[in-house]
């Protein structure tokens, strides 16, 4: 499959995948957007309620405060907890005073707002706002065995609200249910106010927009005061401690999943919990799937189109990079590739083949280059163009002769120098390690030592890590020998060798010096400036490198070393206070250098 094929496979696979999980979180957002509404309209409706219910008890509160804020009622009460005690005594005085307390309760406004308002002591006076038949007060009746009359006293004049009861005051035996507002006038069993309204008004101030809905009401001190008929407030008790809040829940009591609503009052501290069935509450309410289906499936086709436009516009460079790539011969190698994009990762695809390309070249030219210097070298050591096949058979004959006569060391020297042919005239292998250097380097000193007796001293010291590093083949012996060659001309000392390997700070370090009369600044000048032309002609001009047999081991040896390692080569030549010394080195190589370099 072409790779524009799997660019739109693989992002039209992703585009499917983002277009469901965009429509999961746009279906996910209309639910919770569609749920805050259906929480705040549920809070709406219990705090519209709950605030009818709240201006209705302070209306009753308005009633009490208006008749205890009349100085002649207030003394009137206060008198009749006085005068009552002896009434045979008081008799005129009292017909007075509850006079003025009828008169005062009774007005339009008691009459029109409340079902009743009633003033009532200790010795039995009660004294009502009612006048029509079916609110008529029973004067009979005893004030303190009233039911709910404990919960008053000792409340020191604060408004307490009793939830819906049987009318303690009705004259007719059908008594009306009705709620309460009653306050317990300070002082001295001074006795109480109390503002009725019936339980068909609380029903009314209670009557909420969705008949689904239905409510508990509690009064401040957490007990309910009021509840829907269907609805079984102990059910709901686990809700009443809870702080203000809408939630959906499914009730642990009726196992149904209902939104629960719950909301106080600031002026009274009452509470309303309003219940509805989750299911009511959402059944008008589209959940939003066919727009989320919509809306993924519009996004996944605007998507295809955009990757199928941005697969053909990526992959135009990289079709016109590949046709370039097809045309690529030796003949061409050099030739100049143009893409036409604007996009920095192609331009760079480019350029890295143009490199590539550049690099081949570079190094089929290094390669003829270095097998030129490699038949050099290879004639360097021979010192003449002589058949090596022709130079063994004259060994074998030495050798023969040597065994003839019994002399050993000719046989030795013979087979020292067979080996060092064999090294150094095999073309299957243009490269050495340090260690098979060393080992050529050692025959070749046995030979010279052959000659030179003990007038040759070879010392090595060989870093083992450093060992399997590679070099051109017979470079060290060329070193070590140009300093036999040329470091004791006209000399009678012990001419001492120095081989030193090291590596230090990532690099390795051959370090090649003798006791000889050194290089001299001349010598120096000349064989600086000759490596410096043969690097930029290898380089810079990029031609060929012809160097005399014999005479140029040295720098045979730096170019051969420039060609494997380039800039990372470390060459220097200098005097020492000693001699002469030749350091080498490169970089460490964690893999070696291959044979196609």
């Amino acid at each position: 499959m072409k790779f524009r094929s799997r660019l739109i496979l693989g992002y039209a696979a992703l585009a499917i995948a983002a277009s469901v999980l965009f429509g999961f979180f746009y279906n996910y957002y209309l639910d919770q957007r569609y749920q805050t509404n259906i929480y705040n309209n549920a809070k709406f409706t219990s705090s519209q309620v709950l605030n009818t219910l709240e201006g209705d008890i302070q209306k009753m509160d308005q009633a009490t405060l208006s008749l205890l804020s009349n100085l002649e009622v207030l003394q009137a009460i206060r008198d009749l907890s006085v005068k009552m005690a002896d009434p045979k005594k008081n008799e005129l005085d009292i017909i007075d005073e509850k006079a003025l307390i009828r008169n005062t309760i009774y007005t339009a406004y008691n009459l029109e707002n409340f079902y009743r308002v009633v003033v009532y002591n200790r010795y039995g006076y009660i004294a009502a706002s009612s006048y029509m038949q079916d609110r008529l007060v029973d004067t009979s009746v005893k004030v303190f065995e009233i039911p709910w009359l404990a919960f008053v006293q000792g409340t020191k004049g604060k408004n307490v609200l009793i939830a819906p009861h049987a009318d303690d005051w009705a004259a007719s035996e059908t008594k009306r249910k009705v709620y309460s507002r009653v306050k317990e006038i300070q002082g001295n069993n001074l006795g109480f106010i109390e503002v009725q309204q019936t339980e068909e008004h609380l029903e009314e101030l209670l009557t909420f927009p969705n008949e689904a809905v239905q409510g508990i009401v509690l009064d401040e001190k957490g007990k309910v005061f009021w509840a829907s008929d269907t609805l079984n407030s102990e059910n709901y008790e686990q809700y009443f401690q809870l702080e203000d809040s809408v939630f959906d829940k499914v009730n642990e009591n009726n196992g149904i999943r209902e939104l629960i609503s719950i909301d106080t009052g600031k002026k009274t501290g009452l509470r309303l919990l309003t219940v509805q069935n989750w299911g009511d509450a959402t059944a008008t309410v589209s959940n939003g799937l066919e727009s989320a289906l919509l809306i993924g499936s519009i996004f996944f086709v605007f998507s295809l189109g955009f990757i199928i436009f941005m697969a053909n516009f990526l992959t135009r460079p990289l079709q016109e990079l590949r046709e370039n790539m097809e045309k690529t011969q030796l003949s061409n190698l050099n030739d100049k590739i143009e893409i036409k994009s604007s996009d920095a990762d192609i331009q760079a695809l480019t350029k890295a083949y143009q490199f590539l390309l550049e690099r081949l070249s570079t190094s089929i030219e290094k390669e003829k280059k270095l097998s030129i210097l490699q038949l050099q070298a290879q004639f360097d050591t021979l010192q003449a163009q002589i058949n090596p096949h022709f130079i063994y058979n004259v060994l074998n004959v030495i050798s023969s002769r040597g065994i003839q006569n019994d002399d050993e060391v000719i046989c030795e020297i013979c087979g020292q120098l067979a080996s060092m042919l064999r090294y150094s005239t095999n073309t299957k292998n243009r490269y050495a390690t340090i260690r098979e250097e060393m080992e050529y380097t050692r025959e070749y000193f046995y030979l010279i030592k052959a000659r030179y007796e003990d007038k040759v001293q070879l010392n090595v010291k060989m870093d083992p890590s450093i060992q399997n590093e590679i070099v051109p083949k017979t470079a060290l012996q060329q070193i070590a020998e140009n300093c036999i060659n040329h470091g004791f001309h006209n000399s009678a000392s012990t001419m001492c060798v120095t081989i030193n390997g090291y590596s230090k700070e990532g690099n390795w370090y051959i370090e090649v010096s003798d006791n000889g009369q050194g290089f001299g600044e001349e010598a120096l000048r000349e064989l600086n400036n000759k490596m410096a032309i043969a690097k930029r002609r290898l380089f810079q001009e990029k031609s060929n490198i012809e160097l005399e047999i014999g005479g140029m081991g040295l720098i045979n040896t730096y170019v051969r070393l420039l060609l494997i390692y380039s800039d990372s080569l470390i060459f220097e030549l200098k005097d020492t206070s000693d001699g002469a010394m030749v350091v080498f080195g490169a970089k460490i190589q964690t893999e070696g250098i291959e044979e196609d370099v």
